[in-house]
């Protein structure tokens, strides 16, 4: 099999179709390139329900169910005989792609800016060549990430801070509320860095870092093994199955 990004592209190679063909008993030529893309096909689709997800659970601390179904495929037909296994590339209402937060557990290195960090560059909270760490004043979920409700709160507040809201008293609005105890910059005293803070009483807490300092990720999602692994041990009894129930059919294959 050959295996080609984005994400992969699975193609025969190796032995010819037509030296398989001869393999598998009175098999008309005319059905080799059928019986290979319905191969192909499936192949892809047991990396994608099965295979890919699994080992997603085996890597990531309890992967929600976005990630899970985060992959597609596009099946092969008879005249490309090749099936693709990829991560969506589209975000569903306010979430952001599973490609964006997928690929650098797939290919490690350093991550882009995230939807968050754009909004609050937008807003002049933090320059360009920045990115925003979470603090220890924000809650994680099981996987280590901010949650989607406390971004969206911070934002909220963040436009109400710029926007001049922020006088004591202010009462609508999760957002608003916040505007009131938060602030943007670097503390006053000590060597705290910059980033977003809330007041809570006589101390104060990070909200977000603001680092110049790149994440780097390293490889966890072995994405191209695993469709490898899948392509090589099934291709050969999808390919016998799809032959036996196009010759069970007979008519045109007989």
């Amino acid at each position: 099999m050959e295996f080609q990004k984005p994400m992969l592209t699975i193609r025969r190679s190796g032995p010819t179709l037509t030296e398989m063909a001869a393999q598998v008993r009175s098999v008309p030529g005319r059905m080799v390139p059928y019986a290979a893309a319905t191969a192909l096909t499936r192949c892809a689709q047991y990396a994608q329900r099965t295979e890919l997800p699994a080992e997603m659970r085996r890597v990531f601390s309890s992967p929600v169910a976005y990630t899970l179904n985060s992959l597609r495929i596009e099946p092969a037909t008879k005249d490309t005989l090749s099936a693709r296994v990829m991560v969506k590339d589209t975000g569903t209402g306010s979430g952001v792609a599973q490609e964006k937060f997928l690929q650098p557990e797939v290919e490690g290195g350093v991550r882009g800016h995230k939807r968050m960090e754009n909004a609050m560059r937008y807003l002049g909270v933090m320059g360009a060549a920045q990115y925003a760490m979470p603090g220890a004043g924000l809650s994680l979920d099981a996987n280590g990430n901010v949650k989607g409700a406390e971004v969206r709160t911070i934002l909220s507040a963040l436009k109400n801070i710029r926007g001049g809201v922020g006088a004591k008293g202010q009462k609508a609005g999760r957002g608003r509320k916040l505007a009131n105890d938060m602030f943007v910059g670097k503390p006053n005293g000590g060597n705290r860095p910059d980033g977003i803070w809330r007041r809570e009483g006589q101390r104060i807490r990070a909200l977000f870092i603001f680092t110049t300092d790149a994440p780097d990720y390293s490889r966890r999602l072995d994405f191209s093994g695993v469709v490898q692994r899948v392509a090589l041990e099934r291709f050969r009894p999808e390919f016998e199955k799809a032959v036996a129930a196009m010759q069970s059919r007979g008519g045109a294959w007989a």
